[in-house]
């Protein structure tokens, strides 16, 4: 998952007593492509959504989407990247690892499915059910450190990302609260179980 650098800038200079977190944008609008080796999401500024439409619509390499984080339980997950998409189009390509850093990123409260949850686990290196009762080395914030099982090798990361993500949560909520949410209960060691997805 990339951002352009119109994303990215929002303003020009802050002043000391101006905190940036003020300044940071959400993720609205997305940019899939499933073109090369691999695939690729790209966060779009509404500005970039205002002048590039007419480019995006002849082509047909690229999709822009409309994207909105889950942020109540009673909130239709758009993660599947269908909800607006331009050009329109049958179904895109499996994008689940993608999407996985796309939600995180933009600060998404809810998986959408129990298998969403087990996946961001493997991403990110945590204890989850899928491990069963295997002896793990695991850290107080559930990062398995030491001796990974075969659905742990895919995760890149050599500690736990989970304070870097609360403090990016925490920007993006602005100081609201969401300890009761599948990500406020992951990101204090809480391991989730199907019970949470009913």
């Amino acid at each position: 998952v990339l951002v352009t650098h119109d994303f990215a800038r929002t303003v020009g200079t802050l002043s000391s007593f101006q905190n940036a977190n003020d300044y940071l944008r959400p993720v609205n609008w997305v940019i899939s492509s499933n073109v090369g080796h691999s695939p690729l999401l790209v966060v779009l500024s509404p500005n970039e959504v205002n002048t590039l439409p007419p480019v995006i619509r002849r082509s047909n390499a690229v999709h822009l989407c409309i994207y909105t984080p889950r942020t109540t339980k009673t909130m239709q997950a758009c993660d599947n990247l269908r909800l607006y998409c331009v050009p329109s189009t049958p179904q895109l390509a499996p994008l689940e690892p993608l999407i996985c850093q796309l939600n995180l990123f933009a600060a998404q409260l809810y998986f959408s499915s129990y298998e969403k949850y087990i996946h961001a686990c493997g991403f990110l290196g945590l204890n989850a059910p899928d491990l069963g009762d295997e002896d793990l080395m695991v850290d107080s914030d559930g990062f398995v450190r030491e001796n990974r099982p075969s659905r742990r090798a895919s995760c890149l990361f050599e500690s736990s990302q989970l304070p870097r993500l609360k403090e990016l949560f925490g920007m993006r909520k602005k100081g609201m609260g969401y300890l009761p949410t599948h990500l406020g209960k992951m990101f204090n060691s809480r391991i989730l179980t199907e019970e949470d997805f009913l």
